[in-house]
């Protein structure tokens, strides 16, 4: 008679040292006897790792188990990571337990290389959907579905999985009415914040009969921002076994998203993925030497909510030399996109800026538009070169851009006839298209003539 033990919590067996991604194959049951529980508990490990190889090619080529290379134990064990223990039992001489396989991703990828079918897509952006008693929920709260992917390893799927936070910026943009609209512009910037390619939409309905009695789940596949379907299926679980129903659930919306991405049905819409090159391109670099009388910065700017945003975008434009502001990526809670256009050189930007709390930063990935910190040094105002030429050295040849004149370069300016005080000043000639009503200049006073000269009063020698 057998007397088993059931333990208290999951354990983990890690065989060999590894970390980073890894390939997980889980659920393998197990059942061994030996001599002790420890040679029992190893044999069911050598077992795990047997059964999980053939499940590995198949999930990550789409092939039959029977076409997965034959390895040794030896291979094998170089290859896994670790186990681990997902439940057990055991006694003195036999172990049971579900076991899963951790596969070291650098050493079992060595094997698909230039194999057939060993697809890998660009990243996806998972809506993973929970409707229960009626209400649908995305990432507002914390679901079991969301749990099932989270528990669910990504490593294992040709897919690559891109699951959101579930922060307050999430919420705003990604919600149930959000996978039935087909607005291009908004899903290039949801897809953009997440850095992804594309979206998948992974739905389940749950339907229970009584309080604590059987659930039934309705699970669906769809893809791309018209949520078109891909596959379905149901499932019947106990109260107590939801989560269980869920993880398979979870395996088999991903088998479905794997055989649509061999079969080449989980192209991205180009509308999508449009590049933004030939805007970006009219930017000039932030270091450019020359100006040529307008351009433009693209940086980031850290976004926590809008407020934030707000208030940098009042500075951006009471700066002088900014002549408008255009967000061309909107991420609240993580890092947007804005084009700045500059009515002045580079360095008057950065300078003017700065003088507004605002500091435009080089970065390994591009320019970062952030506040000035406490430590930084402050920009010195440029230099500003006059466009007007120098004047000519005293005795120099004229330039020849500029044109020669009747008068020497140097020397006294010519004298000035002398002024006779008797001499009446000559009239002014007013045009004839002249008007009349314009006041005339008015002439200066007659001086009076000299009066009679007497002659009889001289009376001198001549």
């Amino acid at each position: 008679m057998l007397i088993f033990a059931l333990a208290a919590a999951p354990l983990a067996a890690q065989e060999t040292g590894g970390g980073g991604a890894a390939y997980v194959i889980g659920g393998i049951p197990v059942d061994t006897a030996a001599k002790t529980t420890y040679d029992a508990r190893l044999a069911a490990y050598a077992i795990a790792r047997r059964k999980a190889w053939p499940m590995l090619w198949n999930r990550l080529t789409g092939q039959a188990e029977s076409a997965a290379p034959r390895l040794g134990d030896s291979q094998l064990q170089a290859m896994v990571a670790g186990i681990e223990v997902e439940g057990e039992r055991f006694s003195t001489t036999r172990y049971i337990a579900r076991l899963g396989v951790v596969f070291d991703r650098a050493r079992a990828s060595a094997y698909f290389t230039g194999t057939a079918g060993a697809l890998q897509s660009g990243p996806m952006l998972l809506l993973p959907i929970f409707t229960d008693g009626g209400a649908r929920t995305l990432y507002q709260t914390r679901t079991p579905w969301i749990a099932a992917w989270t528990r669910f390893s990504e490593g294992l799927s040709p897919i690559d999985y891109v699951i959101a936070s579930g922060s307050a910026g999430d919420n705003i943009l990604l919600t149930s009415y959000q996978t039935a609209r087909g607005d291009r512009a908004l899903w290039r910037n949801i897809l953009s914040r997440f850095g992804s390619t594309d979206v998948l939409i992974a739905e389940v309905r749950l339907v229970r009969s009584f309080p604590g009695g059987p659930v039934a789940a309705e699970f669906i596949a769809r893809h791309g921002p018209d949520a078109t379907e891909l596959g379905r299926l149901s499932l019947t679980a106990s109260a107590e076994g939801v989560d269980a129903m869920l993880d398979a659930g979870v395996r088999a919306i991903d088998g479905i998203y794997g055989q649509a991405l061999r079969e080449g049905r989980l192209g991205s819409d180009p509308d999508l993925i449009a590049e933004l090159e030939p805007i970006i391109s009219l930017a000039p670099d932030i270091a450019a030497p020359m100006f040529m009388g307008g351009a433009s910065i693209e940086a980031d700017v850290a976004t926590p909510d809008g407020k934030v945003f707000g208030e940098i975008e009042a500075l951006l434009r009471s700066t002088p030399t900014v002549g408008g502001v255009t967000l061309t990526s909107v991420s609240l809670g993580g890092i947007s996109r804005i084009v700045i256009r500059h009515t002045n050189t580079p360095e008057m930007l950065r300078y003017q800026l700065d003088q507004k709390g605002l500091r435009l930063a080089d970065t390994a990935t591009g320019i970062l538009l952030r506040r000035r910190a406490p430590g930084d040094a402050p920009i010195p105002a440029p230099v500003v070169l006059s466009a007007e030429p120098a004047p000519p050295l005293p005795g120099a040849p004229a330039s020849a851009a500029t044109p020669p004149t009747n008068q020497p370069v140097a020397g006294p300016p010519p004298a000035s006839p002398p002024t006779d005080p008797t001499r009446e000043p000559p009239l002014a000639i007013v045009p004839a298209d002249r008007p009349r009503d314009r006041p005339q200049r008015e002439r200066p006073p007659r001086a009076p003539e000299p009066g009679p000269v007497d002659l009889l009063g001289d009376t001198g020698p001549r």
